[in-house]
């Protein structure tokens, strides 16, 4: 019968390692290092005294169509180069300029404050600014003990 049970805890224990590392490729796979749709607009990441910022080259995008969001560390571009419409083209001869609806999802590593980020885009960059905020972890709480009865 031990040996039953010891196999029943190996058993449990092995599916918890294994959903864990299916979490862990879930995660990899929204955090999309490669284009999800259409291109994938070049980034940096750079970090100031004050805040962490995300520079994309969107050349040629209109502002109206750019969408971002931020779930936790997550960042989340998105929107669309159009192909111009020049009256008179008979044919293209070479097109190495990426058009059509992209999708970009960066992860901003760091004590970042996503309630207070801002977005701008000036000549064909997107910054997007997220203010750092004082990391705590590995701080010591002290909790309160409410006692009942």
């Amino acid at each position: 019968m031990r040996n039953l049970l010891t196999s029943f805890v190996e058993l449990v224990h092995l599916q918890s390692e294994m959903n864990k590392l299916f979490e862990a490729l879930q995660e990899l796979h929204e955090e999309g290092e490669g284009p999800e749709a259409g291109f994938a607009p070049p980034y940096d990441i750079l970090e100031t005294p004050e805040a962490f910022l995300v520079q994309v080259d969107l050349p040629g995008v209109h502002p109206a169509t750019l969408k971002v969001s931020v779930q936790g560390h997550l960042v989340t571009m998105q929107g669309e180069r159009q192909r111009s419409r020049t009256k008179g083209i008979i044919a293209y001869h070479l097109m190495e300029r990426d058009r059509g609806p992209f999708v970009r999802r960066v992860r901003v590593d760091g004590p970042i404050n996503t309630h207070h980020g801002e977005a701008s885009y000036d000549r064909g960059v997107l910054t997007l600014r997220f203010p750092k905020v004082a990391d705590q972890r590995g701080r010591t709480v002290v909790l309160p003990l409410h006692i009942e009865g």
